[in-house]
């Protein structure tokens, strides 16, 4: 179910039924013994998934370490946290992050995705893990540190098994023909951002998780070469940096005017490699 650390009462008794119409199933798992809390941190590693760029992705990183650990039988789930912009039509607040790692300013974030796991601590007790580089690069961390690392009371956050890749909102619902009215109702053309509490899982074919990995990972190499771009090159993709979606569109569109063929080349082989990497480790996980 969907839940606020400051109690409900933070939040308006329509927006919580609403999110809690169609809440997913929310798995039960086993508590690990505490001597496999530093195995399971070492096996995230070990992958070097790119996590400094904190713009986008979060739901692919999760994705993946969540399949990768599965193979080894590690059970884990999903644990989402949503800004009230994202449930309420009456909040424009976003989680405001401060980029740790010096690549962008602060970033603003709708939600964000981790996965998590259960686990005995020294004492005996269970504890709520979160793996969450982005947050704590050299460990695991704990569920109510990991919520508040966002610095939003108000926020809901929510338990999902792993296949919940992402999850729906009203502004995926278009009207296609508001020529006619339902009574003396005119569809709206455009719906707010809101989440309608529908998770959606991914096809056989689908690639949005090994392409959100390889663009991480360009993120990273444009950001670590930037002495090497002339100044033209360098503006044009540091902008590029602050905006996920146009990141994305870089990766199929023609090449921009303001790369020269050199450096354009070189970094669409560059994602194309790690593309192709993200693929097979995707294929090994299922087979």
């Amino acid at each position: 179910m969907f839940n606020s650390d400051q109690g409900r009462d933070l939040i308006s008794p329509e927006d919580y039924s609403s999110l809690l119409a169609a809440s997913p199933y929310v798995p039960f798992l086993e508590p690990l013994p505490f001597e496999m809390r530093a195995k399971v941190f070492e096996m995230v590693k070990s992958e070097n998934i790119e996590y400094r760029y904190i713009n986008g992705s979060c739901e692919d990183r999760a994705h993946f370490l969540c399949l990768l650990l599965r193979k080894e039988g590690i059970f884990t789930g999903k644990i989402w946290n949503f800004a009230p912009a994202r449930f309420s039509l009456l909040s424009d607040e976003l989680f405001n992050i401060p980029d740790p790692f010096g690549i962008s300013e602060t970033t603003n974030w709708g939600y964000h995705v981790a996965p998590y796991f259960t686990a005995y601590n020294e004492e005996g007790a269970v504890e709520t893990l979160v793996i969450d580089q982005s947050f704590n690069p050299e460990g695991l961390i704990l569920q109510e540190e990991w919520l508040e690392r966002m610095n939003c009371p108000k926020s809901l956050y929510l338990l999902t098994d792993v296949d919940c890749y992402l999850f729906n909102s009203l502004d995926g619902f278009l009207e296609e023909n508001t020529e006619k009215p339902l009574g003396q109702y005119y569809p709206p053309t455009y719906l707010p951002s809101i989440i309608t509490g529908n998770f959606w899982y991914l096809n056989v074919g689908d690639d949005y998780v090994q392409r959100g990995l390889a663009i991480n990972d360009l993120a990273l190499r444009i950001h670590e070469g930037k002495g090497s771009f002339d100044n033209k090159e360098w503006v044009f993709l540091e902008q590029l940096l602050t905006n996920f979606d146009w990141l994305v569109n870089y990766t199929f569109l023609p090449k921009p005017v303001d790369l020269s063929n050199k450096t354009n080349d070189a970094l669409m082989q560059f994602y194309n490699e790690r593309y192709i990497h993200w693929s097979n480790r995707l294929w090994e996980l299922f087979n």
